[in-house]
């Protein structure tokens, strides 16, 4: 047998290697390029079979003993069978990523391939070899009743495939899928032609069996075809073919060392060199697709993450769009609403004076309820107006020097009557008036100072309201500290924006909700800060503004 394995035909065996390790390594790499495909393991598979078949056939005619060439011949026709059913098997599913067999394919089809397979090691194919085989030679052997079942299965499950792959090119209504399904005719009308003018009419007619041994090279025509409609169907990553490449001719070269090696050991040791390479080899492409998918992956959300940026950009836009109609509304709105306003708190207010003769009590107190609603939506309208001026860039501001003392104490003399109404002690204390000063609009400030003072009197049931002004190095610090219903850290980190009016909604119903918005906007465009401390709910509050003081 070692006798037999050294006489062998260097080159023809160098040819057969090459090509079975190409066979091997587009099978592997067209799988794990998408190991979930059902073409891709079909693929695999089949690759796999038609490699080993075609080592068999090479070896089937380099060995004289019958016994021997006998096994080869019935592992021979085994394969063939197998390669028949998946050829079938990859035509039939191809291109799917996902496929589901007819319960006529799983109870009939499988069964009877099977049968065929078995049948094929046992003597009703070949029972015998008649007389010494000669090297390079066909066989003679003695044939059973079972090689025309075995033929009929072959030669069915090849037409089968056939039908299939042709239905698809008729039906198919996509010209580059069209293409696709034309690219694998093309090579498997190739391997049939090699198949059959080598195999039979050389064999056969020309009795020249010599090229009969180099099946492998015969079927790589479809391997290559197939794997380049598969690579159509974008079911292979083209990224790996270096790596793939790269294997492939290491894989020959250490194939090559074994072919020309004399002696029994260094083949073995060759040969061992040569699988562990393919091991490695293998696992390399798998590490290259996994790196290609990932980048691929990174890139597909790099993509994702541009179209959703792409979206909230539009989407922002609108909303944009819609804030300034909004705004625009709310400023018209206003002003319509202004001089009727204005109508009605002057009349009430004479009538209310006695402008038009006396009223009865209960007639004045509805009017002056009507009076207090119509100031407190004027004071809502002026809100709205004032909002719509910052939001269109609109509000202007006379800067000039002042001192927020004077303001301050001027506003907290005006309320200190409302808060005696209320039953609270107002109470107001400061630097002077000269370390206080700031450079601003003396009216918006003075609106700013109102706000806080009013929130905390509409705010606060019982206690005091402590108003301050001091300076604390080059700041002027508002500030009013009162001992009202106070607010959690939640309320707090809301409450500068707009119609934000936290828990005291419930004391206050009439407010706006924009009162501190204002204000916050006023003391941001002085170059200001706004704040509020609450050690909690029912510990009051402290609202606050800082200015920087003129320098003097």
């Amino acid at each position: 047998m070692f006798t037999d394995l050294l006489n062998l035909n260097n080159f023809d065996l160098l040819i057969v290697g090459i090509f079975i390790a190409a066979t091997y390594t587009l099978g592997f790499v067209v799988f794990f390029s998408n190991k979930k495909s059902i073409t891709n393991k079909i693929f695999l598979l089949f690759s796999i079979i038609t490699g080993i078949w075609g080592i068999i056939n090479y070896f089937s005619y380099k060995f004289s003993d019958p016994y021997i060439s006998l096994w080869l011949l019935r592992f021979l026709l085994l394969f063939a069978v197998l390669q028949a059913y998946y050829l079938y098997r990859l035509l039939l599913v191809f291109p799917n990523e996902s496929y589901s067999f007819s319960k006529r394919h799983k109870y009939f089809l499988v069964p009877v391939v099977i049968l065929t397979s078995l049948l094929t090691l046992s003597p009703f194919v070949f029972s015998g070899i008649i007389g010494r085989t000669i090297i390079g030679q066909e066989p003679i052997v003695q044939k059973g009743i079972g090689l025309l079942f075995f033929a009929l299965v072959a030669v069915g499950l090849v037409v089968k495939a056939f039908n299939i792959l042709i239905r698809k090119i008729i039906n198919s209504k996509d010209r580059k899928e069209k293409r696709t399904y034309i690219y694998v005719l093309v090579g498997l009308v190739t391997m049939f032609i090699l198949i059959i003018f080598f195999n039979l009419i050389l064999s056969t007619v020309f009795q020249n069996p010599k090229f009969v041994p180099l099946g492998a090279l015969f079927t790589f025509p479809f391997i290559l075809f197939m794997s380049y409609a598969i690579f159509k169907q974008k079911l292979f990553n083209i990224k790996v073919a270096a790596t793939a490449v790269l294997v492939f001719l290491l894989s020959v070269l250490l194939f090559s060392e074994i072919i020309f090696s004399t002696e029994i050991d260094l083949i073995l040791f060759r040969s061992s060199i040569f699988v562990l390479f393919l091991i490695f080899g293998i696992n390399l492409i798998r590490g290259v697709i996994r790196e290609v998918e990932q980048k691929e992956r990174l890139e597909a959300l790099r993509l994702k993450l541009e179209e959703s940026n792409l979206k909230l950009e539009s989407a922002n836009n609108k909303l944009k769009d819609l804030d300034k109609l909004k705004t625009e509304f709310l400023s018209l709105a206003s002003h319509q609403l202004r001089s009727p306003l204005t109508a009605i708190k002057g009349y009430t207010s004479m009538v209310l004076e006695g402008d038009f003769g006396e009223i009865n009590p209960q007639a004045k107190d509805a009017i002056d309820r009507v009076f207090q609603s119509t100031m407190n939506l004027t004071k809502i309208v002026e809100d709205l107006l004032n909002v719509s001026k910052i939001e269109q860039g609109g509000m202007k501001y006379e800067m000039a020097p002042f001192s927020v003392v004077e303001v301050a104490r001027d506003m907290s003399k005006d309320l200190s009557v409302v808060a005696e109404k209320k039953g609270l002690k107002l109470t107001f204390e400061s630097d002077n008036e000269e370390d206080c000063m700031v450079n601003g609009d003396k009216e918006k400030i003075r609106q700013v100072v109102l706000n806080f003072i009013d929130n905390s009197l509409k705010y606060t049931k019982e206690g005091t309201i402590n108003v301050s002004v001091r300076k604390v190095n080059d700041k002027v610090v508002f500030a009013v500290k009162d001992t009202g219903m106070g607010m959690t850290p939640e309320i707090k980190a809301t409450l500068f924006q707009k119609f934000s009016r936290g828990d005291g909604a419930r004391m206050n119903t009439g407010g706006s909700g924009l009162g501190l918005y204002l204000a916050k906007e006023i003391i941001e465009a002085h170059k200001g800060t706004v704040g509020v401390d609450s050690e909690g709910m029912g510990k009051g509050s402290t609202f606050y503004f800082k200015l920087n003081t003129i320098k003097q």
